[in-house]
């Protein structure tokens, strides 16, 4: 399994300011409705999840590594209009703690210890795909700045699939799948799906299928935000299926 290289602790920074005050600008009158591609969910679950989030997250950066606080000291988010109000509020309070904390200063995570700086990562890439989530219900969403994306995707393979994979449902025996962004260099990856880990590398090689196109739609894609049939497909697309059914992170 090789890894890419994560981007710069500010380039995080700035993704997450970028994306969250983005969802902090989203209308009022938009919050009632519904998201084409999660059952249930509106644009306020979205924004009032992601601010839980960065309440959550600002209380593992002050807590001691050995004592985490109960999920249960973070409140519900509030209804209505409120809850851009107590979003706004929570996005400004966490830059300001991620910005203070020594980067390798080691906190809690869902994946074990870590430093704080892997807090910058997954929350730069959390705000992305969720501005892409609540844009999905009222328009086109933008598409995820594509640097980012290209990192969301080592993210998934790195952090998600070993943490979260339901590996009895991908059912892995070998078979290989390949990913070519078409819109930046060094996109493409080959997975190969086994019973209990999926491997990978940077590589370009044949595979059991390929999927081509912009990275944001690689990335959405394994994150089961469109379906595989939104990009280009050469070979077994029912591979991509699949993973879609096996990866709900």
């Amino acid at each position: 399994m090789t890894g890419g290289t994560s981007l710069p602790r500010a380039d995080y920074l700035l993704a997450l300011q970028t994306e969250s005050a983005r969802l902090a600008g989203i209308a009022p009158a938009q919050l009632n409705l519904a998201l084409p591609h999660i059952e249930a969910w509106t644009v306020h679950n979205v924004i009032g999840h992601t601010a839980w989030v960065y309440r959550w997250v600002e209380l593992l950066l002050q807590a001691p590594i050995d004592a985490p606080p109960r999920r249960s000291s973070v409140p519900e988010p509030p209804a209505g209009a409120d809850v851009l109000h107590w979003f706004a509020e929570a996005a400004a309070s966490l830059l300001s703690a991620l910005d203070a904390a020594t980067p390798d200063q080691m906190v809690t995570t869902f994946t074990g210890p870590q430093p704080a700086s892997w807090w910058c990562r997954r929350l730069a890439h959390e705000t992305a795909m969720h501005r892409w989530d609540a844009e999905a219900a009222f328009t086109t969403p933008e598409p995820i700045d594509a640097a980012l994306a290209l990192d969301g995707i080592d993210e998934v393979l790195e952090v998600f699939v070993p943490a979260r994979m339901h590996f009895d449902v991908l059912a892995g025996q070998g078979e290989t799948v390949h990913l070519h962004a078409t819109d930046i260099e060094h996109g493409e990856w080959v997975l190969t799906f086994g019973a209990d880990e999926v491997r990978w590398e940077h590589a370009h090689t044949k595979a059991d299928v390929a999927a081509r196109g912009p990275v944001s739609d690689l990335l959405l894609m394994l994150w089961g935000r469109i379906p595989p049939s939104r990009v280009e497909l050469f070979g077994d697309s029912a591979l991509l299926d699949r993973w879609q059914r096996a990866a709900t992170f």
